[in-house]
């Protein structure tokens, strides 16, 4: 105790007490264009292209000519160097031969639910011959896709020449808000002497990356030395977790049945309704499914279950098969279940592709990315836009094949935030490991293949069938290693289950009965 005391002391001299400094601006773009245009392109009609003409600085700018529109000029694609919510300064010169005065804008272009729209964040005249400085000393780049930032003129068509635009990121990287808890500066799911570290260099101007929902201890919603004493007082006097029902395993062994009665498997009832949100981690909108159950009410408070597809699929997928809406509504009506909104989740994240390429391997690290989209971006979501309970205890993830495997990764990757996790079938490669399409690196090693308390979870189920030759016995793999590390789960196999509905049924029929009761 003596020595984390010691080193948590070390931590807080370091910050010092004073008002935090700014953290270091990083350049994130120059461009003089002495060596080509590296990226820049034309807009509308424009030519663009190097030119020794004219330059603020140097030899060469790039000339922009064959105007036919104010609108037409020169952009650059800064979606990978300034994603959504980048506190950016920009700087340019600009200059044309017009013979008279000619107002410049400096536009960003970004997506936000499917339109395009356009936000002018600089502008300035520009006397004929002269360079003119255009320059934001604050922008935070918008919440929305593919952002581009262009060089326009107001109503002008002449030609004119772009130099010298620097882009400089503003302070440190603050991470994406999201259910973190309180203390836990860096987003990684514990609260240790790494966040202490990562606010310490926060506050003393390094480029540490912190997230200002969980480091903000105070709530002043400004991150100061003040905010560094309470994680070491949380560090050092962590709180109590809340009880947990340890023994809600065993009780509901004996209920586990592979029979699933027809007749809650058809007539769904609830609303189910499509949803768009950005996602921090693919740096795009996506998608989502959203089921309220019958009667729901907007003055209750439900828990929520996340259900995860199967490679190839989207937030349609399971929303529309596999008898979920059914029989959710069903064991809802009869009692069987606790109200519940569900939510049908698109996980591929790859911010790299729109859209899974069906390159399996290639496909499988942006399923994987699910694991920060989901807390990160879907969650933040979904309890700020619907009436959902939130903690762990209130918090389900369950999916099929890719969705199982992800259902088990995110469920030990987030086991503060969810406490009931499901899988049917779910595929290999969270340790490493070859099955008949492909080596998998794996995204842990077996002795991680577990979940430790005080976060062990409260219903961990897995289904495997026993005539399933796409993922074979690695379901019961998964099983007996959290059994060796001493993660109580239930294996249920499934008697002639193949790799479909055969197996997904069972698994969501047990498990939507049995979720949000311990």
């Amino acid at each position: 105790m003596k020595k984390r005391t010691a080193i948590l002391t070390a931590l807080l001299l370091a910050a010092g007490s004073a008002m935090p400094v700014r953290a270091a601006d990083t350049e994130l773009l120059r461009a003089d264009f002495e060596s080509g245009l590296s990226g820049w392109e034309s807009r509308g009609g424009a030519s663009v292209a190097v030119s020794a003409d004219a330059a603020a600085e140097g030899s060469a700018s790039a000339a922009v000519t064959d105007r036919s529109a104010a609108w037409n000029g020169i952009s650059y694609a800064v979606g990978s160097k300034c994603p959504a919510g980048t506190c950016i300064s920009v700087q340019a010169q600009v200059m044309q031969r017009s013979g008279e005065s000619v107002h410049f804008k400096m536009t960003m272009q970004y997506q936000s639910g499917g339109q395009a729209v356009y936000d002018t964040f600089a502008e300035g005249d520009a006397a004929s011959g002269e360079w003119t400085k255009l320059s934001a000393e604050s922008y935070t780049v918008p919440q929305g896709t593919d952002p581009v930032l262009y060089f326009e003129t107001d109503t002008a068509t002449c030609d004119f020449y772009l130099d010298d635009v620097v882009i400089t990121r503003i302070g440190a990287a603050v991470l994406p808000s999201g259910n973190f808890r309180k203390g836990d500066a860096d987003h990684s799911g514990k609260v240790e002497k790494a966040d202490a570290e990562a606010l310490r260099d926060y506050l003393l101007g390094k480029d540490s990356a912190v997230g200002k929902d969980a480091a903000d201890l105070d709530g002043d919603g400004v991150l100061t030395a003040k905010d560094l004493s309470g994680l070491k007082d949380l560090l050092l006097n962590p709180p109590a977790e809340p009880e947990h029902d340890t023994d809600y395993m065993s009780k509901v062994r004996d209920q586990i049945s592979t029979n699933v009665p027809q007749s809650i498997q058809r007539n769904a009832g609830g609303k189910l309704e499509h949803i768009t949100y950005f996602s921090q981690t693919a740096n795009r909108n996506k998608g989502a499914n959203v089921w309220m159950p019958p009667g729901y009410d907007t003055s209750e408070q439900y828990p929520v279950l996340y259900v995860n597809h199967g490679y190839g699929g989207d937030e349609n997928t399971m929303a529309n098969s596999s008898a979920i809406r059914e029989m959710a509504t069903n064991l809802i009506q009869s009692g069987d279940a606790v109200p519940m909104i569900i939510v049908f989740t698109d996980q591929y994240s790859d911010p790299a592709h729109q859209k899974q390429t069906g390159n399996g391997q290639a496909d499988v690290p942006g399923y994987d990315l699910f694991v920060e989209d989901m807390p990160g971006s879907l969650m933040p979501y979904i309890e700020s836009h619907y009436p959902v309970k939130t903690g762990r205890e209130y918090t389900a993830i369950s999916g099929f094949s890719m969705g199982g495997r992800e259902s088990l990764y995110i469920g030990m990757k987030c086991c503060d935030k969810i406490g009931y996790i499901g899988a049917a079938a779910p595929a290999p490669g969270i340790f490493r490991t070859k099955d008949q399409f492909m080596d998998h690196p794996g995204v842990m090693t077996k002795d991680e293949i577990r979940i430790d308390p005080p976060y062990s979870p409260y219903l961990l189920l897995i289904a495997g069938g026993t005539s399933d030759n796409m993922v074979n016995d690695f379901p019961e793999q998964y099983h007996k290693l959290f059994t060796e590390h001493g993660t109580e789960n239930i294996f249920m196999p499934v008697p002639g289950g193949g790799h479909d509905d055969s197996t997904v049924i069972p698994l969501m029929y047990n498990f939507i009965r049995l979720i949000f009761k311990a």
